[in-house]
């Protein structure tokens, strides 16, 4: 039996949800979309982002549709905003993320803060990622990030023990 992988993600632009698609077809996992009541529109949008981003807010997110307990591996995903991760995904992390025995993580980015953005999902998961992928704005195409996209999916497939190992 291969392993249970939830796939979960936030994008407000689509880059993310476009690399989301790629991965959850790749890994054959269960997606998920990190939703907010109040989606993020226009300079308003931009600059709520922003904010929330630098200030490590946890703004209001809706009830997911999958646990995450039920799942061998979360790979969480979203982008970064000025150098930090987005604040929808920073909300799932604390409240759900922990849940789940594997997690990995995956980002879009302008070209910098993917490292921090890890770092603090990993610390509010309680646990280091089984693997990590960065894609940054000159890599957004899909045949721009093939290979790496390709490493990231060999790596979680490699170091995922079978169901009840």
């Amino acid at each position: 039996m291969k392993p249970r992988i939830l796939l979960t993600y936030y994008s407000m632009t689509g880059h993310t949800r476009q690399l989301a698609e790629e991965l959850r077809s790749a890994l054959q996992a269960d997606l998920e979309e990190i939703r907010e009541p109040r989606p993020r529109h226009g300079l308003s949008g931009v600059l709520r982002a922003l904010f929330e981003a630098i200030l490590r807010r946890e703004p209001p997110i809706g009830m997911p549709s999958h646990d995450p307990a039920a799942y061998d591996l979360l790979a969480l995903g979203g982008p970064v905003w000025a150098g930090r991760m987005a604040s929808p995904l920073r909300s799932y992390a604390h409240r759900l993320a922990g849940r789940c025995p594997r997690v990995a993580f995956f980002c879009t980015e302008g070209g910098r803060g993917a490292q921090q953005a890890f770092d603090d999902l990993g610390e509010l998961c309680g646990k280091a990622p089984e693997a990590t992928l960065v894609v940054d704005a000159e890599h957004l195409p899909a045949d721009r990030h093939r290979e790496t996209l390709h490493r990231f999916v060999v790596k979680l497939r490699t170091e995922l023990p079978a169901p009840g190992q």
